[in-house]
């Protein structure tokens, strides 16, 4: 069950799940972006294999990891961290609503990762379909603005 952004964003302020850096994370930002991108690359070239032998839920743990890196980078050049993959994307849908960015869609994505990893849930190729526009329009939303905050804080 998916529960409200702004109850989520106020129980990771509340409980101290997201914390303020005293510095810019820009050398992790830009290891991060190096692993994502490099991860995509061998990911696109590998999705038709996985669909061809049915195995979404590698390819959903995988589209998911590289998001979390991307998410993770952005919010480390605006000094915040937290290791709660929730309170990082409840920070990122409460404070960016203007990347459009759906609540709903990241935390479905979230929680379908957790159930694949944690408790073996697999993911069917209707899910997978249904979201493989999502995790694209999400990476390259990601990319560009993580790309374009690395170039502005090396200047």
């Amino acid at each position: 069950m998916i529960k409200a952004l702004e109850d989520v964003h106020r129980r990771c302020v509340e409980e101290g799940f997201l914390q303020e850096s005293e510095e810019i994370g820009f050398e992790r930002a830009k290891s991060l972006l190096d692993i994502a991108e490099q991860d995509l690359d061998t990911l696109n070239e590998t999705i038709p294999i996985m669909e061809r032998k049915g195995n979404f839920s590698l390819i959903w743990k995988s589209e998911y990891e590289i998001i979390r890196q991307l998410v993770q980078g952005i919010l480390l050049l605006e000094k915040i961290r937290s290791e709660n993959h929730q309170c990082l994307y409840a920070y990122l849908c409460s404070k960016h609503k203007e990347w459009g960015i759906e609540w709903e869609t990241i935390e479905t994505m979230r929680l379908l990762r957790n159930g694949v990893h944690y408790e073996g849930r697999a993911v069917s190729a209707d899910t997978w379909k249904g979201y493989k526009p999502k995790f694209n329009l999400y990476n390259q939303i990601f990319l560009r603005i993580l790309r374009q905050r690395l170039k502005t804080a090396g200047q």
